[in-house]
């Protein structure tokens, strides 16, 4: 209201809104999109180490701890591997240089006897508060980011998660870090 007289100001928040506006009609779009997905046999112990190669850019640099035993699933290798690096990014983020991100491979056998692959990511960051994990963590547009991203990336990690018959669990604590499990019904191959 103080600068409401301000053509210049004017000039400025519309500008604002409307780049905010085309942004969040860009997501929405990629959100809608309906693309189908390329399905096919993806071994994780391969995939986990392209992941962690592509995020060798920031630090702290992530620790892979491979399993022994070779594991498949049926999934997008592309888009398995941008929910997985989007995890790990998110990580070092939230760590600071001299700390670290693990990523670990394992498997286990429900009580129905169906095999999963499970994927920890787990870093000693920031971490979150039980507030944010209970009420905004997978809900788009939620982010602890200030400035940075539209706090979609975990809600798309889970979706997708979900979709390959898997599911996300979080483990975080201010202060202390971050533990992503993420389970994953295994193929034969």
């Amino acid at each position: 209201a103080k600068h409401k007289d301000n053509p210049a100001f004017i000039e400025d928040a519309i500008k604002t809104i409307d780049n905010s506006v085309s942004r969040m009609n860009t997501l929405l779009k990629k959100l809608q999109k309906d693309e189908p997905n390329e399905f096919r046999s993806v071994n994780l112990n391969r995939l986990l180490v392209e992941t962690i190669q592509k995020c060798q850019t920031l630090s702290p640099h992530p620790s892979f701890h491979p399993s022994s035993d070779e594991f498949a699933v049926s999934a997008d290798p592309d888009r398995l591997l941008m929910t997985l690096s989007h995890i790990i990014k998110n990580a070092q983020e939230a760590t600071s240089n001299d700390g670290f991100i693990d990523v670990i491979l394992n498997k286990e056998r429900d009580i129905d006897d169906i095999e999963f692959v499970i994927i920890i990511i787990e870093d000693n960051g920031s971490g979150m508060s039980k507030d944010f994990l209970k009420n905004h963590f997978f809900k788009p547009f939620s982010t602890t980011k200030s400035g940075k991203g539209m706090g979609i990336g975990v809600y798309q990690a889970k979706e997708y998660i979900e979709s390959l018959g898997g599911n996300v669990m979080v483990e975080s604590t201010e202060g202390t870090g971050t533990k992503f499990v993420i389970r994953i019904p295994t193929i034969k191959t």
